[in-house]
């Protein structure tokens, strides 16, 4: 359980540590060294190598550290056109109260979604994460 998440529920995780990959790949070398006795057997093996593959790979797009969902320079220009439309709008209208309020709610809205993208491009840590109870109910099954 602690190879995906930190006790404290955000943080950084080391996937280039030597123990986690020695793991993973330990137990593909064990499934490759299995010996099917039919072809019911052969499938299987096959299917839980084609499994476990996929699983690492899984591994890697959810914990590699430092990606974005929006790349910083993509950011940066979004961030600078949305205050040249906002101030743009802002300095024609009329009713200066009115606009004001309507662009400080769209400004926020925009800047809450920004975010949103952000924290999802990291599943593991911030605001919405991925559950940990479903992992911790299959851990406790096959601990039986």
């Amino acid at each position: 359980m602690n190879l995906l998440y930190s006790e404290k529920g955000a943080g950084t995780i080391t996937v280039d540590a030597p123990e986690n990959l020695a793991r993973l790949e330990q137990f593909q070398q064990k499934l490759r060294e299995l010996a099917p006795r039919n072809d019911m057997q052969r499938l299987l093996q096959s299917e839980a190598l084609a499994r476990s593959l996929h699983l690492a790979e899984t591994r890697w797009m959810l914990i590699q550290p430092g990606q974005g969902a929006i790349p910083a320079l993509f950011l940066a220009v979004l961030v600078s056109w949305l205050a040249i439309l906002f101030a743009g709008f802002g300095l024609v209208s009329t009713n200066k109260r009115t606009a004001t309020a309507t662009l400080f709610v769209c400004a926020l809205s925009v800047a809450g979604a920004i975010f949103l993208i952000e924290d999802i491009a990291h599943p593991l840590e911030g605001v919405m994460q991925i559950s940990r109870e479903p992992a911790r109910i299959a851990l406790s099954h096959l601990g039986q």
